[in-house]
């Protein structure tokens, strides 16, 4: 049945609704634990309370929302132990869909992690007086983070990748944790596309777990987690493979 004007009306404000929500959630505009009524939304995003209520839906789904029993939404709180489920999910999955990729990617696959790594190389981390994280910078990142893995063809993978990133660029935008360095960043990066092009899965994931902890070790003493606690980063461990030139 074709929908009419209405019913793709009520869609657009849904998926507008969706993305600005979704975008104050993981910004920290919206702080932990809010409760989000219709009232303040509606006068936030100037929508109807249908629109809202499919975007709210569809966020809680992300568990970036949370539903409250009889009292409607309010935003996902932050603690340590869920900040560690979020970084255990990432390292198992992302290095699971990691393997696969390895195993089936093909030449187009190939062409675009290089160039996604290319672009990512060719911009500066941090910008300003205050050295904030380019937001520039963070887009070109996480794509090319996604291109390494999507030669798996996985179909689960574009829905969790991005549901565990959003989780652990929310504690970043939140607690605002020490800058990391961004040549040992740089070096991971290089490490692990010389991985991903030689095909060596064990080296990749050693690697892409390196990379996954360092990230964490700082949003994790930002949360109170005493220094070195987590394991290794990349700033002290170093798996003695030559970078590709």
């Amino acid at each position: 049945m074709a929908k009419d004007g209405n019913d793709e009306v009520r869609l657009t404000q849904a998926s507008m609704a969706y993305d600005r929500l979704r975008e104050d959630v993981i910004s920290g505009v919206l702080a932990p634990s809010q409760r989000l009524t219709l009232d303040m939304l509606k006068e936030r995003y100037h929508v109807g309370v249908t629109p809202l209520r499919e975007a709210l839906y569809r966020l809680s789904a992300s568990l970036l929302v949370e539903t409250e029993d009889q009292r409607g939404f309010r935003v996902a709180d932050v603690s340590m132990q869920h900040f560690r489920q979020v970084i255990a999910a990432r390292e198992s999955f992302e290095t699971l869909i990691l393997i696969e990729s390895i195993k089936t990617g093909d030449l187009d696959w190939e062409g675009r992690v290089l160039a996604a790594h290319n672009q990512l190389k060719k911009l500066p981390m941090y910008e300003g007086a205050e050295n904030a994280l380019s937001p520039v910078w963070t887009k070109a990142h996480r794509q090319f983070h996604y291109q390494v893995l999507s030669g798996s063809r996985h179909f689960f993978l574009e829905h969790f990748q991005s549901i565990l990133w959003d989780h652990a660029t929310r504690y970043r935008n939140i607690l605002k944790p020490d800058p990391l360095s961004a040549e040992v960043l740089k070096r991971d990066h290089d490490q692990l596309l010389e991985a991903v092009m030689g095909r060596d899965g064990e080296f990749a994931c050693m690697i892409l777990r390196r990379h996954i902890k360092n990230g964490a070790a700082a949003v994790l003493r930002a949360l109170g987690e005493p220094r070195g606690s987590i394991g290794p980063t990349s700033e002290t461990t170093n798996f003695n493979r030559p970078v590709a030139a």
